[in-house]
């Protein structure tokens, strides 16, 4: 009954003071409601990924910030290992090289060595038969010092 009444309610403003009135159902009303709650908590949701995707943002340029500067001391780093490849391979042929020389040092003085052990082994001869000569030599030498003591 209060329904229709209001419908009543309503012509009777129109012809009283010319001016429209309107009922609108409960049902549209929490309609309206429900639609502002929904609303808010998408705001509320497009809001917090905002946030979570602007930190993550950041965090993406802190990394490329990071990774930038790891490539340059990367290629600081292997610049610095090809500097000292460079300088150990002109010592390895160094060393190749003295090594090289010291081989034949050593060639040389094997040699050197043969022959030194030749000459000793010849003077060693020659002593031996010095020795030899000398005592075969001793007792006419006694002989001749005896005849000149006389």
């Amino acid at each position: 009954e209060v329904h229709l009444s209001i419908s009543a309610a309503n012509k009777r403003f129109l012809e009283e003071e010319r001016r429209y009135n309107s009922t609108t159902p409960k049902s549209f009303l929490e309609l309206l409601s429900f639609y502002m709650k929904m609303l808010t908590a998408k705001q509320a949701s497009i809001t917090g990924n905002i946030e979570r995707l602007e930190k993550g943002l950041s965090i993406m340029e802190q990394v490329q910030s990071k990774v930038a500067t790891l490539r340059t001391d990367l290629q600081n780093t292997l610049a610095m290992v090809d500097q000292q490849k460079e300088s150990t391979d002109v010592l390895i042929k160094q060393v190749a090289t003295a090594s090289a020389e010291a081989e034949e040092e050593k060639k040389g003085a094997n040699q050197e060595e043969e022959r030194c052990t030749d000459l000793a082994e010849d003077a060693q001869r020659i002593q031996a038969q010095a020795d030899r000569e000398l005592e075969e030599a001793m007792p006419a030498m006694e002989a001749a010092r005896s005849a000149v003591n006389c």
